[in-house]
């Protein structure tokens, strides 16, 4: 029986959670093949078997962190709940849950590239515009929802996604500038209350 290298799909993983992590941390232009390379403990030659550069590479950290969100997302168990209004409280209280768990993510690995690279690779910004709006869509379909449930509301579900996301975008700022989270969770709050003011005015 031919001997098949299992090694192989490990050592992609390795360099693409190496660069994951390194450009989190260090930005794209902060973060060298040779770096990805000795955190990942694999050679340069196999980094170019698997990437043909540090541009392929960093476009797939962005693919493999949009995968891991949508998989921590997932864990809040939205699917099994069927009205508009308890659905989103359930998916703040996911992330104000977030903010207290010194295990989720402190930065967006998306938001780091968009701020270094959307002047000046647009392969980078038409990567990080889809994945950004990606990030709403989940939300926006939430506001959607409830639209429907009260048509009066003429809620603008895109327009309070984008909103949120770009509050909370902002507080992971917030939070590591003051290394403090908490400030996430009051910035949450804030946009829930927002939306009851919304709703109690209809």
């Amino acid at each position: 029986m031919k001997h098949i290298d299992t090694s192989i799909p490990l050592k992609k993983d390795k360099l693409l959670e190496a660069a994951l992590s390194l450009m989190l941390a260090k930005g794209y232009h902060g973060t060298t093949v040779d770096e990805i390379c000795v955190q990942a403990g694999v050679t340069k030659g196999s980094f170019f078997h698997y990437f043909k550069s540090k541009e392929d590479v960093g476009k797939a950290a962005i693919e493999q962190f949009e995968r891991l969100q949508l998989h921590f997302i997932a864990e809040a168990g939205l699917n099994g709940i069927h009205d508009p209004l308890e659905k989103l409280h359930a998916f703040l209280d996911f992330f104000s849950e977030m903010a207290s768990n010194p295990d989720s993510p402190s930065s967006c690995l998306v938001a780091v590239m968009t701020q270094e690279l959307a002047e000046t690779s647009e392969v980078f910004r038409a990567l990080c515009e889809e994945k950004l709006l990606n990030n709403t869509k989940l939300l926006k379909s939430i506001f959607d929802e409830l639209s429907l449930t009260t048509p009066a509301l003429k809620l603008d579900g895109q327009q309070l996604a984008d909103y949120f996301f770009s509050t909370y975008q902002g507080s992971l700022i917030l939070a590591k500038a003051r290394n403090d989270r908490e400030v996430i969770k009051c910035n949450i709050e804030y946009f829930r209350q927002y939306i009851s003011c919304l709703l109690n005015n209809h």
